[in-house]
């Protein structure tokens, strides 16, 4: 009976360690969860070429991560002005440190958006969330022309307005101080200026007689973020860089 006693414990501690075992500690195999910039290295020390992001050269380049399940995406972007991305590079970095190259996604006729590092492409913005009342849409750069009676986008096309049909557009090609006149820019250059991402919300407007930017929260949200990242990072360019890219 003695014998039969012990092999009964024994085989009862046995089994609730097995158990606890089945249920603990299997769990410590899965990798644990990496942070955001261990992802980045994983991919810089696999990819040297990527150890120059960000960096404030022209045009910029910028880093912008999303969280993945078990991982991150990571993209690797260069940024341009009038044509929000000239090139990126996208990457999901597993837990357990693997990591996958993915193609990026030219945006084709989309001119204004956020760029997405998980689908590695510009998404444009919400349909309708920002076109004025004559249908023009903002963030794509469409403004309305009065003098011709429909929506234009700067340097593609110049709205000759008169004295008896003045125009109200945006003004400025770069940065945050918005300019609203009569006289939008045939072009603008490709160097890129903090902020530039912020002027696809710019709207202008003819407010009691006098044409001057029009409030948005889309933009006011955007430059304070910019604005927050200038007064951080003063004397280090390619913080205020990788701060600004991810503003919205």
């Amino acid at each position: 009976m003695k014998n039969k006693a012990l092999i009964l414990i024994f085989v009862a501690v046995f089994g609730a360690g097995a158990i606890c075992w089945y249920f603990y500690g299997s769990k410590t195999n899965q990798p644990a969860a990496i942070s955001e910039s261990a992802a980045i290295e994983i991919i810089r020390n696999q990819f040297p070429e990527m150890g120059d992001y960000p960096s404030d050269n022209l045009p910029p380049k910028s880093i912008k991560t999303e969280p993945a399940d078990g991982g991150w995406y990571v993209a690797f972007i260069q940024e341009g002005s009038g044509v929000p991305v000239i090139s990126a590079r996208c990457f999901l970095v597993k837990n357990d440190k693997s990591l996958m190259q993915r193609k990026y996604d030219s945006p084709g006729n989309i001119l204004a958006g956020d760029f997405s590092a998980k689908e590695c492409r510009v998404v444009e913005n919400s349909a309708g969330g920002d076109k004025d009342e004559h249908g023009c849409i903002g963030s794509a750069g469409y403004f309305w022309c009065q003098a011709k009676q429909k929506c234009l986008r700067p340097g593609e096309e110049p709205c000759e307005g008169n004295a008896g049909n003045p125009t109200c557009v945006l003004e400025t090609c770069h940065g945050l101080d918005i300019i609203c006149g009569a006289n939008p820019p045939e072009a603008c250059t490709m160097m890129y200026g903090i902020g530039d991402k912020c002027l696809q919300y710019a709207k202008c407007g003819v407010l009691n007689g006098k044409c001057q930017p029009l409030q948005n929260p889309q933009f006011t949200q955007c430059k304070s973020c910019v604005q927050t990242c200038i007064d951080e990072n003063q004397n280090n360019n390619s913080g205020l860089f990788e701060c600004e890219s991810k503003c919205n």
